[in-house]
């Protein structure tokens, strides 16, 4: 009796533990924010100068990485969307290998009034 209630009851245990998504390491977090304090975001002009970073969060599965957006490049999507296509981090990046497989950076860019922009899933 003991052995077949384990046998039924191992099976559903081990397929419980499966579903549940990782949270961030906390090295990860920190890895994140150390490179864009290193890494800062630029833009393609020398007129609308860095993009300012707000630092990296933890939100469940995700670290999200916010950033404000100088004045000049506030309307200029173009430019906005030129600078989120550099502005992960590289795929060798030992991030990668830290992270969980269902972890992910997300970028959000933000105006200085606090209206949302743009975001980018790296």
């Amino acid at each position: 009796m003991k052995k077949g209630f384990l046998c039924t009851l191992l099976p559903l245990l081990a397929l419980s533990g499966c579903g549940h998504p990782e949270p961030v390491s906390y090295e990860s977090l920190v890895w994140v924010n150390n490179y864009y304090v290193e890494h800062p975001a630029q833009s393609l002009s020398a007129t609308a100068a860095g993009w300012l970073f707000r630092g990296a969060r933890e939100f469940e599965t995700e670290i999200r990485v916010s950033f404000l957006l100088p004045g000049p490049m506030n309307q200029n999507r173009a430019t906005r969307k030129a600078v989120l296509q550099s502005i992960c981090p590289a795929k060798s990046a030992v991030i990668w290998k830290t992270l969980r497989y269902n972890n992910k950076i997300v970028i959000n860019v933000w105006t200085n009034d606090l209206k949302f922009k743009d975001s980018k899933v790296c």
